[in-house]
């Protein structure tokens, strides 16, 4: 495996052949695709985990690849599925392992297709915040306590309740309640709930506009590098459309190795999508990994956590949704 430092190296040293072999060809851009873009619509959500959508539109790797993106402004990557099944929206970002698998599972004819990968876990990025007047100082405080969570029996529940196992604490004693994210740090403050479980940027602007402090961090112990999220497609979509699908997936794993190893471009970037999103706040966030590759593998691990916590679909392995 390839250390970050020649990782990039060799990425360097593939993209200057590219280029001179295709500026011996005279294609257009160094792209080596002629004729029409393809033209397809790209449903994204304003979080991190999008930022290859977003890099990909300002760094032109989009057209280098041939395609025409139209990006879509999405709230939650589910309710995106309605537009994909009309084929408004040919894919989503960012959308949820869990809740995919769920409705692949439900749907086994057309299952759900996933085209790359998003983010995956890093340390930091994924945490339950309290406020010091609440008292709860240890992960093993929550029982008993109301945590707020962007969907209910879902990937923030199951990291929750994989990591406080890990320690001893009996998870069924803690109550899940859904708020939205944007929503989460005013209902801590009012006291509406004793926790909340955030993503960033969300949780860096929690800390900063309440005092909230982190006392579990959910990508640690059994979730760490866990896969989050990743772009998906339906299988009737990909299957009809297989030029559509590799000129995305190249196009994407060209800015997800961007986002990976340039701080600098994510941090410039992610202001102008993420509502609300300082330019400070952007350099102080925690960023996730984001993959340049689909590792079958490690999608394995949240259909795991599924099929031990007993959630419909548990029994489907994400490796099988992969789209070569």
């Amino acid at each position: 495996m390839f250390t970050r430092v020649r990782r990039v190296s060799y990425c360097a040293l593939a993209a200057a052949a590219v280029a001179l072999l295709s500026s011996c060809s005279g294609s257009t851009a160094g792209s080596g695709y002629s004729g029409a873009p393809i033209s397809i619509t790209v449903g994204a959500l304003p979080v991190i985990d999008d930022v290859g959508v977003y890099i990909a539109q300002n760094e032109g790797l989009f057209q280098k690849y041939g395609l025409n993106v139209k990006v879509v402004p999405v709230q939650q990557s589910t309710l995106a599925i309605p537009d994909m099944k009309k084929g408004t929206v040919d894919i989503i970002g960012g959308g949820n392992y869990v809740s995919f698998i769920q409705q692949s599972a439900t749907s086994p004819n057309d299952p759900f297709k996933i085209l790359a990968e998003a983010a995956t876990c890093s340390s930091g990025s994924f945490s339950v915040l309290t406020l010091p007047k609440s008292g709860i100082q240890t992960p093993a405080e929550l029982q008993g306590k109301t945590v707020a969570v962007n969907l209910t029996n879902n990937i923030q529940t199951l990291m929750i309740n994989s990591v406080l196992t890990a320690d001893d604490v009996n998870a069924s004693k803690v109550k899940y309640v859904a708020i939205p994210f944007p929503k989460m740090a005013a209902a801590l403050t009012s006291g509406k709930v004793d926790a909340i479980s955030v993503v960033e940027p969300f949780a860096t602007q929690a800390e900063q506009t309440t005092g909230a402090t982190p006392i579990v961090d959910q990508c640690s112990g059994p979730d760490s590098s866990l896969p989050l999220s990743g772009y998906f497609s339906t299988g009737t979509w990909a299957k009809q459309n297989p030029q559509a699908v590799s000129r995305f997936q190249q196009a994407i794993d060209a800015a997800q190795e961007i986002a990976d190893t340039d701080r600098a471009e994510v941090q410039q970037i992610l202001p102008k999508y993420v509502p609300g999103l300082t330019a400070v706040q952007a350099a102080t966030l925690t960023l996730e990994q984001f993959p340049t590759s689909v590792d079958a593998d490690q999608l394995n691990r949240v259909s795991n956590l599924m099929s031990e916590a007993g959630l419909p679909g548990g029994s489907l392995k994400a490796s099988s949704l992969i789209q070569g």
